[in-house]
């Protein structure tokens, strides 16, 4: 698949950082579409059918772990990369074990961002 085939939701509270990943990614080829909490990126979610979820930990009203935890539960398998300042190990064990695939501490070097987005989808790609 190429980057234009690839679906990517950002779930994030901070304006700043969902329009420049948005931007970013966009610019790369990805689809993208954003949303600035766990409730509206359940909805979003349900709708695009993301093939990856780009999503902050900390968020009003639906956090990321709980989101994640409740795409697990109802069985969607969509992988989730957090970003997030909190960087303890306690925070990772706890995005981990909602369901997350994997975790970056912001601020993060885009370089990095980037080459975990591609193994992610490496890894989930849809069989042909």
């Amino acid at each position: 698949m190429t980057a234009a085939t690839w679906r990517l939701l950002i779930v994030d509270d901070d304006v700043m950082i969902v329009e420049l990943l948005s931007l970013r990614l966009a610019v790369q080829g990805y689809d993208v579409r954003t949303a600035s909490d766990g409730a509206q990126g359940y909805a979003a979610a349900c709708d695009f059918k993301p093939h990856l979820i780009i999503c902050d930990v900390v968020m009003p009203n639906v956090d990321g772990p709980s989101f994640c935890r409740r795409m697990r539960e109802e069985g969607r398998d969509v992988p989730f990369l957090f970003l997030t300042a909190k960087g303890q190990p306690r925070d990772k064990v706890e995005v981990l074990s909602a369901g997350g695939d994997d975790y970056l501490v912001k601020p993060f070097d885009p370089k990095e961002l980037n080459a975990r987005i591609e193994a992610i989808l490496r890894r989930h790609a849809p069989n042909p």
